[in-house]
């Protein structure tokens, strides 16, 4: 039986013949298909469908069209693809720097304490309060919200009696902040 029928007869596979084609000898790439009448077999590329041509339009469009309604409203409701006014001003190194916090009266303390803004502490990030600020100052029972979620998630500690939303104001000088902060209350809600 000659060279080329034995080959016919015990080719496995065409793919693993392939792949297994080059070794490496010596330490360099040898191949055994060195013949000039061997030549390589053309890719096959599978067309997509129109489901796949049809997600691949789809889903950018639907984040473009989000990311350019969060831009108009300037709403961070759609976290990613929010307002990106935030990454592009400069802060003022000479101006002030405000930051949302939220303090509770607990029974029989004379001072509010101030609670830690986070999803741990009162069941919400500071971030998700600071993007609807003006919804929650009008409508001060949204902390009730807050206030059941310290009760739930701090069953050991005393229930709070008024939740108090505020903000936290520190003046800048060349960047670094200069005496004590100064604290406005936004709003308050007796807890329920």
């Amino acid at each position: 039986m000659d060279d080329k029928k034995r080959r016919l007869l015990t080719r496995q596979d065409p793919a693993a013949e392939r792949s297994t084609a080059g070794r490496f000898v010596g330490g360099r790439a040898h191949s055994e298909n060195t013949g000039a009448g061997s030549p390589k077999p053309p890719t096959r590329v599978k067309p997509l469908s129109k489901l796949g041509i049809g997600w691949r339009v789809v889903v950018p469009a639907a984040a473009l069209v989000v990311l350019t309604c969060g831009q108009f409203l300037n709403t961070n409701d759609f976290f990613p693809l929010g307002s990106l006014t935030r990454y592009a001003t400069a802060k003022d190194l000479n101006g002030t720097v405000g930051s949302t916090c939220i303090a509770a009266q607990f029974p029989g303390e004379d001072e509010p304490r101030r609670l830690g803004f986070n999803a741990a502490t009162v069941g919400i990030e500071r971030g998700d309060v600071e993007s609807q600020l003006d919804r929650v100052i009008a409508h001060p029972e949204l902390m009730q919200s807050m206030a059941d979620s310290y009760v739930r998630l701090h069953p050991l500690e005393p229930k709070p009696e008024t939740m108090i939303l505020c903000r936290t104001t520190t003046q800048l000088k060349n960047g670094l902040s200069v005496g004590e902060p100064e604290e406005t209350t936004l709003a308050t809600w007796e807890v329920r």
